[in-house]
């Protein structure tokens, strides 16, 4: 396999890949080649410059979910892939890669092994309009609403945050039966890097709590009400904080308290508006099957990890909160803290229960490959005084990092016969084979790669703090005798890992493999 590929053409690709329209596919196109890809949303960022990344320069065309955040829920592109880019493949050819998001990381999982069909988007059905953005000149946005803007594939490849055996209990998506360790055999895992995640509040609980915090003597006096360049500044939550607040167990921003004082009535805090409700905790969660929802209840709840853990809370109390708000995916928590700072409704959340809109403090759950820039208005925290940084995650200061999976079938156990023509009601699923799974693999290890980690994958991960998102690896970039136990955020290494012998299990706490001779240990 050839190393770095996509390191060293990625600014080509993603210059000439967007600049010019003349070879670029559109629909009036026919592909040569079709690789269908469910689940986690929180790696879209990479997914999308992944494979962008791979595209013969001039031929690429983008295709994003329209709404008010395009590609939330699906995305895809069209361009041309030759050998010169992916190692192995036998001819140059038109590929279309279709990314399904709706759902989160479980789509990539149970449907793979109950073999069904998901929807996917289509984009020959005349319902994509060429709408350039500053970024991507050569993107359609399709509509997903119309009959025959969706239809049924089954995937070739799926993604998720966590290990496949994490999608049981209270993260089996609807529909689809849990996973146990006999029904994951079914499946060819690979872990590829390890993602930092975090807890995200909108900007007013967040200068909420900043306020507070400075005024108790938690953060510097000079800190100013919405700084986010200094760790120092940040304001931060306790992992029993946040358990309490995602389980339900405080149901108003009254109860969550500072030195004896309701946050809510603290010297200097902008009170919320006189609207019934609008100091019930509000909590932008994820539908049960995302990955990031899993890592989140594995990490702060012990769910599904322990017998008689925490449930995270999932539905709401209109009478005394706390307000619950399922997303599909990591762009609806987009939505949903943006609802509550603005005191709009593009989740059609809030609303119903209370009228009119309102203005609330919300948490959520999300990856440290988002919002880094500050289009929306939310931000980041610390818990228990760390920030979501490489510098703590490798320093194992931070703990909230988990390790991601791509996986497919295995050969020989789809339930159904092969046929042509994956429409049909009796035709199965098949495990990727040929062109499809050289491109895959060629993703796979590009995706674990340090150099291309930190040249694609952190590239929209620059945060105000401090550089966040994915580290290579341990196993097999730790243990190697380059390691030097010092991180290089230009190549980035986890030195730990949750395989702890028998495969990634994201519930055990994760520790420095006994073969890497430079630990980093402080």
């Amino acid at each position: 396999m050839k190393k770095n590929i996509v390191t060293a053409a990625l600014g080509a690709a993603l210059i000439a890949g967007f600049s010019g329209t003349a070879s670029a596919w559109t629909p009036s196109d026919v592909p040569d080649l079709r690789i269908n890809m469910s689940g986690a949303t929180a790696m879209d960022n990479s997914i999308t410059s992944l494979f962008t990344s791979l595209c013969d320069a001039g031929t690429l065309h983008s295709y994003f979910n329209d709404g008010p955040n395009p590609g939330n829920r699906y995305r895809a592109f069209f361009c041309t892939l030759s050998p010169d880019k992916v190692d192995g493949l036998s001819a140059s050819q038109k590929v279309l890669f279709v990314k399904r998001s709706a759902g989160g990381s479980a789509q990539g999982v149970n449907p793979l092994i109950d073999q069904q069909r998901l929807e996917a988007m289509n984009i020959f059905n005349n319902n994509c309009t060429l709408s350039p953005s500053d970024t991507d000149p050569n993107r359609y946005l399709c509509s997903i609403s119309n009959p025959g803007d969706l239809e049924l594939r089954y995937s070739d490849i799926g993604i998720s945050d966590v290990d496949a055996k994490m999608f049981r209990g209270v993260n089996t998506p609807a529909g689809f039966n849990p996973v146990n360790p006999e029904s994951a055999e079914d499946l060819d895992s690979v872990s590829v890097a390890a993602l930092i995640f975090g807890v995200p509040v909108n900007n007013a609980l967040y200068d909420a709590l900043q306020t507070a915090q400075r005024g108790e003597g938690l953060l510097p006096n000079d800190c100013t009400i919405g700084e986010y360049a200094r760790e120092e500044c940040i304001p931060s939550l306790t992992k029993q904080q946040v358990a309490s607040l995602i389980s339900g167990t405080v149901k108003t921003w009254d109860d969550f308290k500072i030195d004896g004082i309701p946050l809510t009535q603290y010297p200097g805090v902008t009170p919320l508006p006189a609207t019934r409700g609008s100091k019930f905790v509000r909590y932008c969660k994820r539908v049960n099957g995302s990955g990031t929802g899993a890592q989140q209840y594995a990490k702060f709840l012990h769910n599904p990890c322990v017998s008689g853990a925490a449930q995270p809370m999932q539905s709401s109390n209109v009478s005394t909160g706390p307000i619950v708000i399922q997303n599909s995916g990591s762009g609806d928590v987009e939505l949903c803290l943006n609802d509550y700072e603005l005191g709009i409704n593009n989740t059609g959340a809030n609303t119903g229960f209370f009228t009119p809109t309102t203005k609330a403090w919300a948490l959520g759950t999300q990856s440290l490959e988002k919002n880094a820039d500050q289009a929306w208005p939310y931000k980041f925290v610390r818990i228990d005084n760390v920030a979501p940084t490489l510098a703590n995650a490798f320093n194992g200061k931070y703990f909230d990092v988990v390790e991601m999976t791509y996986q497919w079938l295995k050969p020989g156990v789809n339930k159904l016969p092969a046929c042509e023509g994956e429409h049909l009601a009796t035709c199965g699923p098949q495990p990727p084979v040929g062109d499809i799974k050289v491109i895959i693999e060629q993703m796979r290890t590009e995706a674990s790669e340090p150099s291309v980690v930190a040249s694609i994958l952190n590239v929209k991960s620059n945060y105000p703090f401090g550089k966040s998102g994915y580290l290579a690896p341990a196993i097999p970039f730790a243990t190697d005798a380059s390691f030097t136990g010092i991180l290089n955020e230009n190549a980035p290494i986890w030195p730990y890992t949750h395989d702890l012998g028998a495969g990634i299990n994201n519930c055990v706490v994760p520790t420095i493999p006994s073969a890497v001779v430079n630990k980093p240990l402080l």
